[in-house]
């Protein structure tokens, strides 16, 4: 099960319902989108995270650079590492 889709979804529901007796269909179909959001989280399981092939090394958390897992600064971006 994928919650964060699940939540999407139910918060897509509400918010064609809320469309709905302002615009009739549109509400209607906004709403039909977030069942099938609600439906396919229950039948799928949350992507994994991308890994790099060399286990020494980690993708930059802003600019997704590959670099070495003891780095605390992007040489590329220059951004801290968390």
């Amino acid at each position: 099960m994928w919650p964060s889709l699940a939540a999407y979804g139910i918060v897509t529901i509400l918010s064609g319902i809320f469309l709905l007796p302002i615009t009739g269909t549109f509400g209607m179909a906004i709403g039909l989108i977030g069942v099938l959001m609600t439906a396919a989280s229950i039948f799928t399981s949350p992507p994994t995270p991308e890994q790099p092939d060399d286990q020494s090394k980690k993708y930059c958390s802003y600019c997704i650079a590959e670099i070495d897992k003891n780095e605390k600064i992007c040489p590329l971006c220059q951004i801290e590492q968390i």
